[in-house]
């Protein structure tokens, strides 16, 4: 354990009861003198417990209080190892500013004159440091003195310290952004260049995010274990609006519950005021034990007495019981609970929509995982016709050594986890194996009838179309088909429909496609980068274009593409160097370079 700064003894600053003083003469309310303050159940807890050297974290300091009205606390820190960069008390009241020496914070606060005690859990403060060395440090919680609004007094020691463990930088891996979720960009080798937490992709992001506070949000325990959410419209608008300015993210924290199924009623005036603070980039997280969700505001159409409601519950005993035979007869394990996530408006004239799928955003929810081996566990949607597809989703281990699934997908369904792999024949000592089988384990390729994959076959225009599709789980969209040469009835016919729709693949003049031609490789870095677009990820064009041999001869449509494709790394020369542009891709280099595609955007693991 690290030995830390040791602050001066001073006497105190009696900022808070200076501040109390002022308050009772201005509004004097009778004084309750056999209902003296106390506090227990103190907890800190970080952002992250591994924050990245040059970045930052923040701690969140709760208490369970009564008839508090006022409090000055002490917390102290290793100044060698972080700076504080931002320090906050509870969201609603008067906080005088913040004194203390280097390594110890001093916060006073007391409620508004008029403002009734607080009863109950409350965010005492809001600590945020810059990471100055690595190594493990520590934040400890050194005093807490609360009064009640007759100015009686008690003082508490917590007792309770929290301890990072700060890693060195990783890189100049710049943020991307998946379907408003943050991620790290990785080189061109594909490999991340700073890991992923669920704190950063769901919670927080690049923007800050804040808990709202009890009095912001009801709960309510039904039959069933069912746990019925509310938000009170004014206090979370007020919260809201004395937020400061950086929050953009807002968090429903829901106490755990095991196998609960929970109902979050929000009104539309809550997230029209987070997309006008944030300038519609807010979000509203809604963290739970079954499951976290990250509502995309900007893709709901609310009226102003809306009401949104979100939905996190396990699945019933005759839907598992469904689930289970489906994917035993599909040769995987299931792994963990099958939870439905589903979205739903009720509009001022009492017509209800079901947010089925969104028009253009990778929703992002998260499942737990417990301890599994990444390598052989994938995310699935179950369908309502029976039948269960691949969704894109990585797997992060947490500090404690257990995995948290995160999913990305334009719409909402029931998920769950299944553990198992798959091989074909033909593949022994082929070059893409190992590419092809973790593929295979996550539904996202299969093998013909005989169980032979055929990875040297040419790949065709239909074929390559589907595996996109299917990997980044696009939902069914286009009316019909309008190819003379596409029965709609063929296996491939949806597939295709919605890879038109999205813009991944077009056809040719003459109203034609030519589902069975091969997919020359300069077609696939063209679908390749459309699909990133589709997705939302942004990126900077590489500093320098990676130049391979055979460059010259691509055609003006796939330049662009192409040369980004070979920045990114997710198209590479062959052995000679050669990109060999017009050459037909075979199946195995078209599921290497989707896999690579994948990785790019973190919708799966190396």
């Amino acid at each position: 354990m690290l030995s830390l700064h040791k602050p001066k003894r001073k006497q105190s600053v009696f900022f808070v009861f200076i501040l109390m003083i002022l308050c009772f003469l201005i509004n004097p309310i009778p004084a309750y003198a056999n209902s003296l303050p106390a506090s227990s159940a103190h907890t800190l807890s970080a952002s992250t417990s591994t924050p990245q050297v040059g970045g930052s974290f923040t701690v969140t300091a709760t208490a369970n209080v009564s008839e508090l009205f006022a409090f000055e606390t002490i917390f102290t820190y290793d100044p060698q190892k972080v700076k504080l960069i931002r320090a906050d008390a509870a969201a609603n009241g008067n906080l005088i500013k913040p004194v203390g020496d280097e390594g110890e914070i001093i916060l006073a606060w007391s409620k508004e004159g008029n403002e009734q005690p607080t009863n109950g859990t409350m965010r005492m403060a809001e600590l945020t440091f810059n990471v100055l060395k690595a190594g493990e440090t520590e934040i400890i919680w050194q005093s807490l003195r609360i009064a009640n609004r007759s100015l009686q007094e008690v003082a508490v020691s917590p007792g309770v310290s929290l301890r990072t463990n700060a890693r060195a930088e990783s890189g100049s891996g710049d943020v991307g952004n998946v379907g408003g979720v943050n991620v790290p960009n990785t080189n061109g080798s594909g490999k991340a260049q700073a890991p992923l937490t669920p704190e950063v992709a769901i919670i927080a992001g690049n923007a800050p995010a804040m808990t709202l506070s009890e009095n912001a949000v009801s709960l309510t325990s039904e039959s069933g274990n069912r746990i019925h959410v509310v938000l009170h419209m004014a206090q979370a608008l007020k919260e809201i609006h004395e937020s400061s300015k950086e929050k953009s993210t807002f968090v429903v924290m829901i106490p755990a519950q095991e196998s609960a199924s929970i109902t979050v009623d929000v009104p539309s005036e809550v997230l029209q005021a987070i997309q006008s603070k944030s300038g519609g980039t807010g979000s509203l997280v809604i963290s739970s034990s079954v499951g976290m969700y990250k509502l995309p505001i900007d893709q709901l159409k609310l009226d102003a007495n809306a009401k949104v409601t979100v939905t996190i519950a396990t699945v019933s005993e005759e839907q598992a019981h469904a689930i289970d035979k489906l994917v035993t007869a599909e040769g995987f394990t299931l792994t963990g609970s099958r939870v439905d996530f589903s979205v739903s408006i009720l509009d001022a004239s009492g017509q209800v929509t079901e947010m089925h799928d969104y028009e253009s955003a990778f929703a992002a929810r998260t499942l737990p995982a417990g301890h599994i081996d990444p390598d052989r566990t994938a995310a699935v949607l179950f369908r309502t016709d029976g039948t269960m597809a691949p969704v894109p989703t990585l797997f992060v281990k947490q500090p404690d050594g257990i995995y948290i699934a995160l999913i990305h997908r334009m719409g909402n369904s029931t998920y769950g986890l299944i553990t198992g792999s798959r091989t074909f024949a033909d593949l022994n000592g082929h070059w893409s194996q190992k590419d092809i089988e973790t593929m295979a384990g996550r539904l996202l390729v299969n093998g013909d009838t005989e169980g032979r994959f055929r990875p040297d076959d040419a790949i065709t225009r239909v074929e390559f179309a589907k595996l996109v599709t299917d990997a980044l789980a696009l939902p069914e969209k286009g009316d019909s088909m309008t190819f003379r040469d596409i029965d709609p009835s063929a296996w491939y016919s949806r597939s295709l429909l919605t890879a038109v729709s999205f813009g991944l693949i077009e056809g040719y003049d003459g109203g034609i496609f030519r589902p069975d031609s091969f997919v020359t490789r300069e077609e696939i870095a063209v679908m390749l980068d459309r699909a990133l677009h589709v997705t939302g990820f942004k990126y900077d064009p590489p500093a320098h274009f990676v130049q391979l041999l055979g460059m010259e001869h691509l055609n003006d449509w796939s330049k662009d593409s192409v040369h980004m494709m070979v920045g990114l790394g997710i198209l590479t020369g062959d052995d000679g160097n050669m990109i060999q542009p017009s050459q037909s891709a075979t199946r195995a280099e078209a599921v290497v370079m989707l896999k690579r595609l994948l990785i790019k955007l973190s919708f799966m693991n190396e």
